[in-house]
């Protein structure tokens, strides 16, 4: 390998493209990782992309050792055909690690693949790639049935938003009767926006941060097809703050906990705050802010290593829109574009 560099930019696309322009199409991608800027970057707290590139020796089509490689071993070897797809997943922000070893499982399904066809291999790396992404399907009502499902996350996750999408969704489009109930006592003016929403959409808004509170009015709503729960986010060392949060929530009897996650969040940050909440009885995840994501790569990092499967994503803040379904195969072609 030869002399590593590294290069600066404000976003991904920008670094990828002075990575192509400065080394070429041969250029192989050895990291990335998001940092502060300097200068008048940093005082309006915008933040940089960093990759690190290397153009291969004659002959050499492995990456160079790094994060990918067990201490004391040789370079990762892949063959020429499946390098490329290694490469574009690391860009895309997924770890090289899990990058390698999707490259090697789908090198493994098309052992004979010629080079010069490249639609066969990336077909099979998509299908690699959505087997990775468990999906539970969104919100299910049944006839006669009300159900409650709740909303739990860490504060800035978006779940203010996405509860005010989901209500707009089975309001204004299948027709169902809905009610929100906020138990988010905590932020100043929380309630004003949730309502706010609840006015335009059209539907009952209920407020309560009691147990007995929560019991009364829930009873008062058995007419409903659907009863949305709100919740405030909780911060991770605050246990009086969560211990309020549980024994509200358990009172509520919720059908469905969906945890809501920004994509935008650290990785390690996001498993942290799956196993705090985990015990509220989560059951599905929403992943939101996939346009605020630097590589899409990130959402597979994430998920391989959460308990539940996917229920919706979000990719922007517009209400009734920007949300839908989680569908495998649609992330997969996110996760790893042609062309």
């Amino acid at each position: 390998m030869q002399q590593v560099r590294t290069f600066q930019a404000r976003s991904m696309p920008e670094a990828l493209a002075r990575v192509k322009r400065e080394l070429g199409e041969q250029a192989v991608i050895l990291g990335t990782r998001s940092c502060p800027q300097k200068g008048v970057g940093a005082l309006l707290g915008r933040p940089a992309v960093e990759i690190t590139a290397a153009l291969p020796n004659a002959g050499d089509i492995s990456p160079s050792p790094g994060r990918a490689s067990r201490p004391g071993a040789g370079p990762p070897k892949l063959p020429e055909h499946i390098f490329p797809y290694y490469r574009k997943l690391v860009e895309n922000e997924v770890a090289e690690q899990l990058a390698m070893r999707l490259a090697r499982q789908a090198g493994a399904l098309q052992p004979g693949h010629a080079p010069g066809n490249k639609s066969s291999l990336q077909r099979v790396m998509r299908q690699t790639i959505a087997k990775m992404i468990p999906v539970t399907g969104g919100v299910d009502l049944t006839p006669g049935s009300p159900r409650r499902v709740a909303l739990v996350g860490p504060a800035g996750g978006g779940k203010t938003t996405t509860l005010a999408k989901l209500a707009a969704h089975f309001k204004l489009r299948l027709k169902k009767r809905v009610a929100i109930v906020s138990l988010d006592m905590q932020r100043l003016g929380s309630n004003e926006q949730m309502r706010r929403y609840a006015d335009i959409i059209g539907v009952e808004m209920r407020t309560a941060q009691t147990v007995p509170a929560v019991k009364s009015m829930l009873e008062e709503l058995e007419s409903v097809d659907l009863v949305l729960i709100d919740t405030h986010g909780v911060c991770a060392g605050d246990q009086g703050h969560f211990a309020r949060l549980a024994a509200v929530l358990r009172a509520a009897r919720p059908h469905e906990v969906h945890l809501v996650l920004a994509v935008s969040m650290i990785p390690s940050v996001q498993i942290r705050m799956a196993r705090r909440f985990g015990p509220l009885g989560v059951s599905k995840v929403v992943l939101t802010r996939l346009d605020e994501a630097v590589g899409l790569g990130v959402i597979l990092n994430v998920i391989e290593k959460l308990e539940w499967g996917l229920s919706y994503v979000t990719n922007g803040e517009t209400v009734p829109n920007n949300i839908e379904e989680a569908c495998a195969e649609r992330m997969a072609a996110l996760i790893f574009p042609v062309g």
